[in-house]
């Protein structure tokens, strides 16, 4: 079994804030995830809100958060984490690879996006469906695609898909969301965008998507669906810790502790009114900075 001070799950903007500044205390930890550096970042097409970047893509940002992790000798360790429990005043993590010891565990796992549970939704997932435009967007060149949701990231992906498909329907759902959202109205001025207010209740295909039908039992013939219907915390191996959460996000106080001592959670994991790529960072930092508290008592 491997040991550590230390162990933080997910090498998002918040984990990797969270590393650099318990390397520059020189603390024994290990950063920790499933996957490349950055998190969700690598799924956003344009980032103007950051400061620092006038205008950068979530990949540019991640690759320069790579960077700054090889600058300060940072590894990241890769492992899918299946649970946690407690023994002996230490936490053993337990990943697909292997365990690990630690003393303090730092949870910034973010969240994933939603399943709607549309028929023809989990079918036809890889073959026409997918939820990262900027990942898959290239192999939708020149056809017709829709984008599901009405929220920021929705049209934000759909602007993005909007620049490379034949036409996007933007199926907006019934229910009544805020009109004169700026990217909303952009997307309206486009040529190649038409709005539907309408939801939809089928994915059709064989091999691959062929058509969506509405709940008006119109029936709209593409190849692309990108559903955008909101986020889920990724939280499913804390289960048996009892950690206290509200509608599936971490509850913490304002430095990061969670209602079990040495646990804490950071970035879009935790309850919180604003997730933002500055409010995951600030969370990094303060955990990071109350652990090296705590071990220097």
């Amino acid at each position: 079994m491997k040991t550590t001070k230390i162990v933080i799950i997910g090498a998002g903007i918040a984990g990797i804030t969270c590393a650099i500044y318990l390397k520059r205390a020189n603390k024994d930890f290990i950063l920790l995830d499933g996957n490349m550096p950055g998190g969700k970042l690598v799924n956003l097409h344009k980032i103007e809100n950051y400061p620092g970047y006038s205008s950068i893509s979530g990949p540019e940002l991640a690759l320069s958060l790579a960077k700054q992790l090889k600058d300060n000798d940072i590894n990241l360790e890769y492992g899918l984490v299946q649970s946690i429990r407690k023994e002996n005043q230490k936490f053993i993590i337990t990943t697909d690879i292997e365990n690990i010891e630690a003393t303090y565990v730092v949870i910034g796992t973010g969240t994933s996006p939603k399943i709607s549970g549309i028929p023809g939704e989990k079918e036809f997932f890889g073959k026409g469906v997918s939820y990262c435009a900027t990942c898959d967007g290239n192999f939708f060149k020149g056809e017709d695609v829709c984008v599901f949701g009405n929220s920021n990231v929705a049209f934000e992906e759909a602007l993005y898909l909007s620049s490379l498909v034949n036409k996007l329907y933007l199926i907006t759902g019934h229910k009544d969301f805020d009109e004169d959202n700026s990217l909303f109205i952009k997307l309206k001025s486009l040529d190649n965008v038409e709005v539907i207010k309408d939801d939809i209740i089928k994915i059709n295909g064989d091999e691959n998507v062929k058509s969506i039908v509405l709940r008006n039992n119109q029936e709209i013939f593409l190849k692309g669906v990108f559903p955008y219907l909101g986020f889920k915390s990724a939280t499913d191996f804390l289960s048996t810790l009892g950690i206290k959460m509200d509608k599936g996000y971490i509850i913490t106080d304002m430095k990061m502790h969670t209602n079990v001592d040495n646990i804490f959670a950071i970035g879009d994991v935790r309850k919180k009114e604003l997730r933002q790529l500055v409010t995951a960072a600030s969370d990094g930092a303060i955990a990071s900075l109350e652990i090296v508290r705590l071990m220097n008592k």
